[in-house]
């Protein structure tokens, strides 16, 4: 493939998003992606249309937002002398095409990327117009302590993204009412925020929630809010993957906010990417209606059909997944009753999944022992379905696949990063939001790793 993109690959791949890019099972380079968003650019600058993406208004700020939004947790990263870190360059060239298509929401936090995230979107976003975006931050709950350093984090937060104010702003990770009430109301943080957004520092005041349904209604009927931002998709809309209390059903949420008339802001519309790799029996339900059309856009689609749902959160960390949303929102239709009814088909089939409901967030880092929780739980989670494995008795894979994924595990993690290394201390259950029973998971894996490595004789190194 040509250092060069032609005008007519770069109109194939635009228009039909990445089917041109991997014809011929090719694998763009670096270079390339880079020679791919600089033609964009470049056709942007002479005036051609390209698409963008669509909008809805958002009363509190009288405006249009994107209906998709630019999630800044999972950006593009490589390895440097300091370890992983953002890709500043590749990572902001697509924030450039993303703006260029229509995406003027962009959701940031203090936790994401180890502190890198905020610095780096305020650095991509300083040269647009401040009032063409919408930037969003977010108070980080789990480390609170003082009203004081509440103070502190929130001027660090603006410094860091060069602005003198935020447009949406969020009580980050709610979780429990004790938690809520001792942080944010006996120690005033909440009015401090509210004086903030008096002063013209926070536009839009909400909180993003990882709780269950009664503390969400308490928060709903008990306090007001410009907006809130929850988990939506429709694998969670009743429970599906959640807690085994069925608590936290994304539907409920949903009604609640609804009933209140507060706008939705959405995270985990593809639930971290796991509605884009579907078991082959789901999968198959969904291509049947429409072969061409990507799993993930079906799950963007279905979030963006619900009435009061102002804009979604999609973490877009390489340019694949930057085309395929931006293909999908800026030729948006919401779904039809048959397609509805083939999601409800595709779930019955995704039911008997043995997948860990992880959406690699990464709240649960840092692990005391050194685990690399979400990696542990991506690689067991991608083991069954393309291989045509049977979760629930991975035991039954032949051989050849049991080494195969031996060799994925060994080659994506330290040895001081594997399942071994777990001592069920559950020092990261209480912060994962998804409720998930780490420890347990995480020592089941460890005992599928050594029971591959007798069946086949292959030693992890």
């Amino acid at each position: 493939m040509s250092k060069e993109v032609s005008r007519r690959t770069f109109l194939k791949i635009l228009g039909g998003g990445l089917a041109g890019m991997a014809a011929g099972g090719a694998v763009w380079k670096r270079h390339e992606i880079m020679a791919f968003l600089d033609a964009d650019k470049a056709a942007a600058d002479a005036g051609q249309d390209m698409g963008r993406v669509a909008t809805r208004y958002y009363a509190p700020l009288g405006k249009d937002l994107s209906l998709l939004g630019f999630g800044c947790m999972r950006l593009p990263t490589k390895f440097s002398a300091q370890g992983r870190v953002i890709d500043t360059e590749l990572g902001e060239k697509m924030i450039d095409f993303a703006y260029r298509h229509g995406i003027n929401y962009f959701d940031t936090a203090w936790f994401y990327h180890d502190g890198q995230s905020e610095g780096f979107i305020g650095q991509a976003l300083k040269k647009y117009p401040r009032d063409s975006v919408f930037l969003a931050d977010k108070m980080p709950t789990p480390i609170l302590e003082s009203l004081n350093q509440a103070k502190e984090i929130f001027q660090t937060q603006l410094d860091r993204c060069q602005v003198t104010y935020f447009d949406n702003y969020m009580l980050h990770s709610l979780t429990s009412r004790d938690e809520f009430e001792r942080l944010y109301i006996q120690n005033g943080i909440l009015e401090y925020l509210r004086q903030e957004k008096s002063r013209g520092r926070i536009r839009c005041l909400g909180f993003s929630f990882h709780g269950d349904v009664p503390f969400f209604q308490y928060l709903m009927d008990q306090y007001p809010w410009d907006f809130c931002m929850i988990q939506l998709n429709y694998a969670d809309w009743n429970g599906m993957g959640e807690a085994p209390s069925g608590s936290r059903q994304a539907g409920d949420l949903y009604r609640k906010c609804r009933e209140k008339n507060v706008p939705i802001f959405v995270m985990e519309p593809v639930k971290g990417g796991n509605l884009a790799d579907l078991p082959a029996s789901s999968a198959a339900i969904l291509k049947e209606l429409h072969p061409d059309a990507s799993l993930a856009s079906w799950a963007l689609r279905w979030v963006g059909s619900k009435d009061g749902v102002i804009t979604m959160n999609s973490g877009m960390s390489n340019l694949e997944q930057v085309l395929d949303n931006v293909r999908t929102m800026s030729d948006f239709s919401p779904l039809s009753p048959a397609e509805e009814r083939a999601i409800q088909r595709s779930m019955g089939k995704n039911a008997d999944s043995m997948a860990i409901p992880c959406t690699y967030c990464r709240y649960c880092d840092p692990c005391p022992y050194g685990v690399d929780i979400a990696t542990v739980f991506q690689l067991y989670n991608r083991f069954g379905e393309p291989a045509g494995i049977d979760m629930a008795h991975p035991d039954r894979a032949d051989d050849a696949k049991k080494r195969q994924f031996l060799t994925r595990y060994q080659n994506n993690l330290e040895r001081n990063q594997r399942a071994s290394q777990c001592t069920a201390c559950n020092t990261c259950l209480p912060r994962c939001p998804q409720h998930i029973p780490i420890s347990k998971n995480i020592r089941a894996i460890d005992d599928m790793v050594q029971q591959f490595s007798r069946d086949t004789g292959k030693v992890v190194i």
